[in-house]
């Protein structure tokens, strides 16, 4: 919404030109004959200046002062076609024009262009034209004049009007308007002066000033002054307007058109002309203020080009000089033409020397002379050049330069050169900085990289060595894991020692194997010797393991696996070449980085294996007879349940046999405890001979034994039971070179379905089975019968 300040200024401007409005219709003013004949109207003048200055919407306004001036000065009827017809149709065609010129046509309010002034004339005529049938018609339906005085009133009003548009409101659009626009800003701003080369306000200016008021006040003398020459030597009022328009263009030339106006209008009150000679001043005040509007224009324009070239002119100038390029022209000769500061600094040459240097072989290495010495010709030839140089100034330092050179064409004719010189020594320095330092970064990030790659193998390599179950899954995995680790080591063995300690050999061997030895005693490996890494050099260099073959021509690697401070065994892994044994300075050598990640790994992999050792170790302690080394009785239970659901789902039978040596007190107490140790050793070794490696062979406890035949019905196990019974009977046996005497076995034997269902009821048979052997005799093989079944018991394989 408006501000109440800007509503009271437009309010303030409609007052303004309301008042000015009726002054200027005063028939004094615009030398009123009677109604429809005047000599000029400057009201429309106004008019015009405010609908472009301001808004064409003002065309509401000046419709109401019209009829307002026409009520109150001419008393003509309010309701009349000159009252509402004309007005309107004045007021139409006067804000249409300023509507057109401020949109469509953008004019420069300040008729500073020459188009702007022909655009200006042009529409405003058109619309008093149209505003002048208007009028006239409605003069004539109003009955104010008559039919046959349409043309000449017409002609008068048309010149009128006119004259008020290219006479005053060109003085107001470019001296007043300018401060009532800034006035109705809602931010004002202070005006820049716009005036001209020729309007600077010196003495010299002044008296040119005088002498232009002075020759229109003469020439408005000489036309209307003297009695022979009144109203006769019109041409003389060109000579004033003429001279102020080609000296200071439009801005003066205006205010000239004004003043002439005026002074025209006045002598015509004090030595009135008759009816002809008023068309003629009419016509000419008409054809005055065109053409010196058209010639201000013009002139201004010319000025303004004019300066904008010399201000253009001097700002390239000051580019050139002040730039902090090294900038030199080149005239068609190759002589140097103009150079500025910074090139005299650059190259440390004066202007005086400059002029007697050819610039194209100034300051050339010798080891640049013959390409450098063709650039400044290529230039010359039509083409652009960009590239950077190396040149010598005067006191000998060599620079590194980007130079720019491009030929100066005019009208298709190349008249010269244009070089600039930009030191970019310190930039050729820094990014060649940037560069080495780039590839350092490129190298550690490629290293980090491997670093990272590395660790993820190890750490992948850990986790299945921590799900491995045996010793063997553990060896394969590390096989695998690394020829990943190390794809520069394509063959390599993991050695480990034997229960024995006195022997190490492969537990995994994968690439060239027949280089790799199978076992070696532990003094032919330097690593174990020393208790660290050990390298055996290319071809043999250097101090080699003798558990290496002839054939082995790879740097070598030994690594010693300890865990927890027992070694297990020995890393050991052969690369294919020697080429990369030193890297850049800075890095970690071949040998170093790949002796770092060996030992890792080595670590890792002795602590798995370690760990995998002392679990199968500590699973067959429980699960087997120290003594015997056969299973225990908790192994046989836990076997026994999984082999009966094993046979139900194959709808299979199972045999168990419960053995007992007969008479064993008897061997304790006249041989000792230790001839007994050693009977039952041996009987442990006859049945891990006799059976079946499916068959499950455990001390139940005592003497007593038990064996799980799988897939073996009553009836095969007991012709089994009876063939071992009789392979004991035939044991020879010396206990400190005394003979020991007959064993003997009594058996039972019960089978699943046959005689039991589960683990429990077929021990328990079988057991009852082997009482009843001893209570037969001994040396018996007892057979359960079937279940709530007895049958006589056969002297030799007894069943129940």
């Amino acid at each position: 919404m408006p501000s109440r300040r800007s509503i009271f200024r437009h309010a303030l401007i409609s007052l303004s030109f309301l008042l000015l409005y009726l002054l200027l219709n005063r028939p004094e003013v615009i030398l009123l004959s009677r109604i429809g004949f005047v000599a000029w109207y400057p009201a429309i003048g106004v008019v015009m200046a405010l609908l472009l200055g301001i808004s064409p919407w003002y065309a509401l306004l000046a419709c109401f002062a019209d009829a307002f001036a026409s009520r109150v000065i001419y008393s003509q009827p309010v309701i009349s076609f000159s009252g509402t017809v004309g007005s309107v149709g004045i007021a139409v065609c006067y804000g249409a024009a300023a509507y057109v010129l401020r949109g469509p046509l953008q004019l420069d309010l300040g008729l500073r262009h020459r188009r702007d002034v022909v655009r200006y004339v042009s529409v405003s005529a058109a619309a008093a034209v149209v505003a002048t049938m208007i009028g006239v018609a409605c003069l004539i339906a109003d009955h104010s004049i008559a039919w046959g005085e349409y043309k000449s009133s017409a002609l008068g009003w048309l010149l009128g009007d006119t004259i008020g548009l290219v006479g005053i409101a060109p003085f107001l659009l470019v001296h007043v308007f300018p401060h009532v626009r800034n006035w109705l800003s809602p931010t004002p701003s202070r005006l820049r002066s716009a005036h001209s080369a020729g309007t600077t306000f010196t003495f010299a200016a002044l008296a040119e000033t005088c002498g232009q008021i002075l020759t229109i006040l003469a020439v408005l003398w000489v036309i209307f002054g003297t009695k022979d020459g009144r109203y006769d030597h019109f041409f003389l009022c060109f000579v004033p307007i003429i001279w102020i328009a080609m000296r200071q263009g439009v801005r003066r030339v205006v205010t000239g058109l004004l003043a002439l106006n005026f002074g025209i209008v006045v002598a015509m009150h004090w030595f009135p002309p008759s009816a002809a000679t008023f068309t003629k001043v009419a016509l000419l005040m008409l054809v005055l203020s065109a053409v010196g509007l058209i010639v201000g224009s013009e002139v201004s324009e010319r000025q303004r080009l004019a300066m904008d070239l010399n201000e253009q002119t001097s700002y390239l100038d000051s580019l050139v000089q002040n730039s902090p390029l090294g900038i030199v022209v080149l005239d068609r000769k190759g002589s140097v033409e103009l150079a500025n500061s910074a090139f005299e600094r650059l190259f440390q040459y004066d202007r005086q020397e400059l002029t007697s240097i050819d610039i194209a072989h100034m300051g050339i290495p010798d080891d640049e002379a013959t390409d450098s010495a063709q650039l400044i010709p290529q230039i010359f030839a039509g083409n652009a050049l960009h590239r950077t140089v190396r040149r010598r100034r005067k006191d000998g330092q060599i620079l590194d330069l980007a130079l720019h050179g491009v030929p100066l064409t005019v009208n298709g004719e190349i008249r010269g050169a244009y070089l600039i010189y930009e030191d970019v020594s310190e930039q050729i320095r820094a990014g060649e900085a940037q560069r080495r330092h780039a590839e350092l970064l490129d190298r550690l990030v490629k290293e980090l990289e491997l670093r990272t790659k590395q660790m993820t193998s190890l750490n992948e390599m850990g986790s299945l060595l921590v799900c491995s179950g045996t010793v063997k899954e553990a060896c394969a995995v590390v096989a695998d894991s690394l020829q990943r680790l190390f794809p520069d080591a394509p063959s390599g063995a993991l050695y480990l020692f034997r229960s024995s300690r006195d022997l190490i050999e492969a537990a995994v061997r994968w690439g060239k194997k027949d280089v790799l030895a199978p076992t070696f005693p532990p003094d032919a490996c330097w690593s174990l010797r020393r208790g660290q890494p050990h390298w055996t050099g290319h071809l043999g260099s250097g101090i080699a393991c003798q558990h290496l073959t002839q054939s082995s021509t790879s740097e070598c690697l030994c690594v010693p696996m300890v865990a927890q401070g027992n070694t297990v065994g020995v890393l050991h892994l052969e690369f294919e070449s020697a080429a990369e044994l030193q890297r850049d300075s800075g890095r970690e050598s071949f040998r170093e980085s790949r002796q770092q990640l060996a030992v890792s790994a080595a670590s890792q992999i002795a602590l798995s294996l370690a760990s995998l050792q002392l679990r199968e170790t500590l699973r067959e302690q429980a699960v087997r007879d120290p003594l015997t080394l056969l299973f225990n009785r908790r192994f046989l239970e836990e076997s026994l349940e999984r082999e009966i659901q094993l046979a139900a789902r194959k709808k299979q039978s199972i045999a168990v046999l419960f053995l007992d040596l007969d008479h064993f007190k008897r061997f304790n107490d006249t041989f000792g405890h230790d001839a007994g140790d050693m009977v039952l050793q041996s009987l442990a070794d006859l049945f891990r001979n006799f059976f079946r490696a499916t068959d499950i062979c455990c001390r139940y406890g005592g003497e007593e034994f038990a064996v799980i035949l799988p897939e073996s019905s009553s009836h095969n196990a007991a012709i089994r039971a009876d063939a071992l019974r009789s392979e004991v009977k035939r044991l020879q046996l010396q206990y400190r070179k005394q003979t020991i005497g007959q064993l003997t076995l009594s058996v039972g034997v019960a089978a699943y379905p046959e005689h039991g269902s589960t683990s429990v009821e077929l021990l328990k048979i079988a057991d009852q089975c082997l009482y009843e052997s001893k209570s037969r005799g001994r040396d018996v093989v007892t057979v359960a019968s079937p279940q709530n079944a007895r049958l006589p018991v056969d002297p030799v394989i007894d069943r129940r």
